[in-house]
């Protein structure tokens, strides 16, 4: 199966327990795929250097490396409008470009949308669940 996360849930995951962490530890010990342009990991690498930098720790890079590592790189061949905020569109692209079956995000602008075809989008509990 393959999911894309959305950048909250990634930071959630690697700075702070709950769901999310689970959600990563399932994700590297191979439960699932995760899809991912060269776009998000972008946001990615610059929310991360933020987070380590507030922590006082510069492992941004080291925490990019092994993310890179895991995830399975894509080139979007969708470029549509889904969002009322159109930066979380890129993820809806990705996941539609990659044959994603879901978004796991906690961003309400993405939530809002549910289900888009045959993609849903769900918090990372909801989706512990539905594994």
């Amino acid at each position: 199966m393959r999911i894309v996360i959305d950048t909250n849930i990634l930071i959630s995951g690697i700075f702070f327990r709950g769901k999310e962490r689970d959600l990563l530890e399932l994700w590297f010990s191979g439960k699932f795929d995760v899809i991912c342009t060269e776009e998000i990991f972008e946001e990615y690498s610059e929310v991360l250097t933020r987070f380590t930098e507030k922590s006082g720790e510069n492992k941004h890079q080291e925490i990019a490396g092994i993310i890179a590592k895991n995830c399975l790189f894509i080139k979007n061949v969708y470029n549509e409008k889904y969002s009322r905020d159109p930066d979380d569109d890129k993820f809806v692209n990705c996941a539609k470009s990659g044959g994603a079956s879901y978004i796991v995000s906690g961003d309400k602008d993405l939530l809002v949308l549910k289900k888009i075809g045959d993609l849903e989008i769900i918090t990372a509990s909801n989706f512990l669940k539905s594994l």
